[in-house]
């Protein structure tokens, strides 16, 4: 009977998977409940989410190590490429030595030529020369004279030529 309207619609029990043309909330052959059940419990999620966040740990962690081994890699690089450097620039300029080293016999370098200082004399005062003493001028009350240990202020800028 097909498409007729007041048949009862026809159930499958989740529990014993019987067909059953029963209208009640339960299957008529083992009583369990029609419905399943509201959907995931709060233990499914927090064990979810404790999945993914391990996951995402690991992942992390595996990514760093590698980063952290290409890193030490390029750095061994470039040392290896700076000490060769080094090792040609010092080739080169010991190509350019002459074989007896900078001068001097038996690579013993020759010490540069010093230079003695003339003996100077100094003068003696003349006894009979009298030489005046400057006497200090007289000052108007108030005004102070300049301390001759203090040293002028230049009134132009220096030019500083680039």
């Amino acid at each position: 009977m097909e498409g007729s309207v007041g048949a009862p619609p026809q159930r499958v029990c989740p529990k014993c998977a019987r067909i059953s043309w029963a209208t009640g909330p339960q299957c008529p052959y083992c009583t369990a409940k029609f419905r399943r059940s509201a959907g995931v419990a709060p233990w499914m999620l927090v064990v979810a989410t404790a999945v993914i966040v391990v996951a995402f740990a690991l992942m992390f962690y595996i990514t760093v190590q590698q980063v952290n081994d290409r890193v030490d890699e390029v750095n061994t690089q470039i040392d290896r490429s700076v000490d060769q450097l080094r090792t040609d620039v010092r080739k080169e300029l010991d190509a350019r030595i002459p074989p007896g080293g900078i001068g001097g016999v038996g690579g013993v370098p020759t010490p540069a030529p010093t230079v003695d200082p003339l003996p100077t004399q100094e003068p003696t005062p003349d006894p009979l020369e009298i030489t005046p003493t400057p006497s200090p001028s007289p000052t108007v009350e108030g005004e102070t004279t300049p301390d001759a240990s203090a040293t002028p202020t230049p009134t132009e800028d220096p030019i500083i030529n680039p």
